[in-house]
């Protein structure tokens, strides 16, 4: 402990150390949610001294963020050999949709309403990324065919999300890969190139 709080100017990060601060973190945000949460119980949890963290992060609301990102990644990725940019998008939302990250995302929003520090980390560390990356496999299915390249991209990656945030939230259904699915195929169906033509007396007026 004492060694790895004196290491010297430029010494490469542990990758052991961090996967045990991240981990911490989760299980402290699943625990006790992130009002709660303290460097101290941090640093307690991984085995670690609290400069270790320090040093990392310039506030708690930022390892938060980076703990979150970081948890994202462990989550099972669909194998996309085929419909890439479907099974992507399905794998991108199950990733958000899976227990612990929803639990986490869900205490997350309420603080956020009270501490703009996190809010503002947040969004810019974890929300603009992923809608960013959401995005990207959307310009992919336009540049495919399978959107339509009028369609707005940003409001597409909104009612992808948005009934995993609503759940979470609010309405209380299970939120797990098969709603992460059924959501990118309704709202692709509506952002789709390949849409059916109207018939006689099915048009506007």
């Amino acid at each position: 402990m004492v060694a790895a709080t004196h290491r010297a100017p430029g010494r490469p990060r542990s990758v052991e150390a961090d996967r045990a601060i991240v981990e911490a973190i989760v299980d402290l945000l699943v625990d006790c949610g992130y009002r709660e949460l303290t460097v101290e119980a941090v640093a307690t949890r991984a085995g670690v001294a609290k400069t270790t963290i320090y040093r990392r992060w310039p506030s708690k609301a930022d390892m938060v963020v980076e703990a979150v990102t970081a948890c994202k990644k462990y989550c099972p990725v669909a194998d996309c050999s085929t419909d890439a940019v479907v099974c992507t998008l399905v794998s991108m939302l199950s990733a958000f949709s899976s227990s612990r990250v929803a639990r986490i995302l869900t205490g997350l929003a309420v603080e956020m309403v009270h501490n703009e520090e996190l809010a503002r980390a947040v969004r810019e560390g974890l929300l603009g990324p992923s809608r960013e990356a959401v995005v990207s496999v959307l310009r992919r299915g336009v540049e495919t065919g399978e959107i339509r390249p009028e369609a707005d991209l940003q409001l597409v990656s909104d009612l992808l999300v948005g009934p995993l945030f609503f759940r979470m939230l609010f309405n209380g259904g299970p939120i797990d890969p098969d709603l992460a699915a059924e959501t990118v195929e309704l709202v692709l169906q509506g952002a789709s190139a390949r849409r059916e033509p109207e018939g006689p007396g099915q048009g506007p007026g």
